[in-house]
């Protein structure tokens, strides 16, 4: 019963008065927020000097023993590397919490030292650009345990309702190095990584790729994993716990995709029944976006200790099983399965281009919802789900160099998800944008890491249009833009350009809390007679006119809700009167 008066409601806002303002949906506080102070720990972090650019990762082969009751790990980790340029000092990252027992270079052991989760390795020679090596490291020591998983990140360690080690791990902001030594930088995925992880006898473990081996010893059981496709490096994980596993699979255009589903066993039923809605969540985001990248090793779902994480090919599943009913799915597998296209596959080297990947997932939300519900019931859930949470406190693009994103702050996801379907109402043709998104998904899929640039110089290639001023204002400024508009069906008295000198309705409009000159077209209905027009609307007041409108008493702005504050404000009228200027 909440649910239906919701929508009630919500149907009553949507489409009452023509002239509401509709409640915050694009409020912007007064008081912009503040980045925390950056410190040279967070460029240590962030930025990649020579130690770090100077190679690059291809495989890393971990061989790590857990410890659930000490809540330990360690191990043996060979990281495979080239050189890319000839250098004497290389770094690789690991917490300082773990301690590092050895460390060699091709076989030799070399010295080190330690600053925060900075490990510099001082080489007896320069390497030698071109060629391969492998970096050794031995290390062992109690990882930093999740706070607040996944926003929060850290090693889980819980029990299951039988009382069984339930661990697993998350660190999209912490990085990699939270548990295992690595290359901790966004922009270096490795071509390809093996797992071996021994746990204690009666566990699993899960993890990216495929499955190689399972052996079991003296009390302990040893899995390994291994994916062959590049992989973000906070998206390598491991799950251990008491799983019962099942399959599936999909045709596709391109084959058959294999699904494996792991969960605790009490839950065995009723994931068999819930996961069903896997395939049609998959068939729609290879339709709209382009083919599953991970072919070769499946798709898959991990009951989780946590809400859930994009872990490429071993998604983390922590919802309890529940849908949403605005949305028409469970919101976790809805969402963190787009992050396959848009987050793994296309991946930024940055923080501050993370909208391409939260953004881009929230959207899938709504042309999720749109598939299921139909498109009237997308755009409520976008207004009261996703519009109506966005603070407008940051830009949505971060600073870059330094590490930094507060997930906290909503606005990449959901601000992110607004921008993109802003542009779809800008195209004003769904083929048209999905084009962009499928060419965008196309030309940078796996072996490429994107920029917000890149996306922009697709939209401008694909509609033959100057963007700059649209990404500027939506992406690197806080405020919303604002316009100021006002409908007489009157007309005004001696307006030039009106069609019966005072006669006919007529529209005025201008941009306001944007760079002078900024343009964007905006629709406006009219619903007693199925009406819809549309304006290209500048920062200088204008007058519009349409025969169209000629029996219209009101119009709606916006019914297909760009991200922009309506206001009407009848001086806007006399304004652009005052001009002496109008367009039909």
């Amino acid at each position: 019963m909440k649910g239906l008066l919701f929508i009630i409601l919500a149907l009553f806002l949507f489409n009452g008065c023509a002239l509401m303002r509709m409640p915050d949906f694009a409020r912007v506080p007064e008081k912009p927020g503040r980045y925390p102070q950056f410190t040279s720990g967070d460029s240590l972090i962030g930025h990649l000097d020579e130690d770090r650019a100077g190679y690059d990762v291809f495989f890393y082969d971990l061989d790590i023993n857990l410890d659930p009751a000490g809540k330990r790990l360690g191990g043996t980790v060979d990281i495979h590397f080239r050189a890319i340029s000839s250098f004497s000092e290389l770094r690789i990252d690991l917490y300082d919490n773990l301690g590092i027992t050895s460390l060699k270079l091709s076989g030799e052991e070399i010295p080190y030292s330690r600053k925060d989760r900075a490990v510099n390795v001082s080489l007896p020679r320069p390497l030698i650009s071109g060629h391969d090596y492998i970096l050794t490291v031995e290390y062992e020591g109690k990882p930093v345990r999740a706070k607040n998983p996944p926003w929060g990140g850290g090693v889980v360690w819980r029990k299951d309702d039988d009382g069984n080690p339930w661990v697993a791990v998350s660190c999209e902001t912490e990085g990699g190095s939270l548990w295992f030594p690595c290359k901790d930088h966004l922009s270096d995925e490795p071509d390809s990584v093996r797992l071996r992880m021994t746990v204690p006898e009666g566990l699993q473990v899960v993890s990216n790729g495929i499955m190689q081996s399972h052996t079991s010893l003296r009390g302990e059981e040893t899995y390994t994993w291994l994916t062959r496709y590049p992989v973000n490096i906070y998206n390598i994980t491991f799950y251990a716990g008491k799983y019962e596993h099942f399959i599936d699979t999909m045709l596709t255009p391109h084959g058959i995709l294999d699904l494996d589903y792991y969960v605790l066993p009490q839950n065995l039923a009723r994931a068999k029944k819930h996961f069903l809605q896997v395939k049609n969540i998959l068939s729609l985001y290879s339709g709209l976006y382009g083919p599953y990248p991970w072919m070769k090793e499946g798709f898959r779902l991990v009951e989780s200790p946590f809400e859930g994480m994009e872990h490429q090919t071993a998604i983390a599943y922590g919802n309890g099983y529940s849908n949403r009913g605005w949305l028409g799915g469970d919101y976790i597998i809805v969402h963190e399965a787009a992050h396959e296209w848009w987050g793994n596959a296309v991946s930024v080297s940055d923080f501050s281009d993370i909208w391409l990947h939260e953004g881009f997932a929230t959207y899938s939300e709504i042309l999720f919802t749109e598939s299921t519900l139909g498109y009237e019931n997308s755009l409520l859930y976008a207004r009261y789900y996703i519009a109506a949470s966005i603070k407008n406190r940051f830009p949505v693009a971060g600073p870059a160099g330094v590490s930094y994103w507060n997930s906290g702050d909503n606005d990449v996801y959901n601000k992110g998800a607004m921008i993109l379907h802003t542009i779809r109402n800008i195209v004003n043709d769904s083929t048209h944008f999905f084009d962009i998104l499928q060419t965008f998904y196309s030309e940078h899929a796996a072996a490429s890491h994107v920029t917000t640039e890149d996306f922009v110089r697709i939209v401008e290639r694909k509609t033959g249009k100057d963007w700059h001023d649209f990404f500027e204002v939506y992406l690197y400024r806080r405020e919303v833009p604002v316009l100021h508009w006002y409908y007489s069906p009157a007309g005004i008295d001696g307006a030039a350009g009106s069609p019966s000198g005072n006669g006919g309705p007529v529209i005025a409009a201008k941009w306001t809390g944007v760079p002078e000159g900024f343009s964007m077209p905006v629709e406006l209905f009219c619903k007693e007679q199925n009406v819809t027009i549309r304006i290209d609307v500048s920062t200088e007041a204008e007058l519009f006119y349409d025969e169209a409108l000629s029996e219209c008493a009101r119009l709606t702005c916006n019914r297909r809700l760009s991200y922009f504050d309506p206001v009407t404000v009848k001086s806007v009228l006399h304004e652009a009167a005052s001009y002496g200027c109008g367009s039909e």
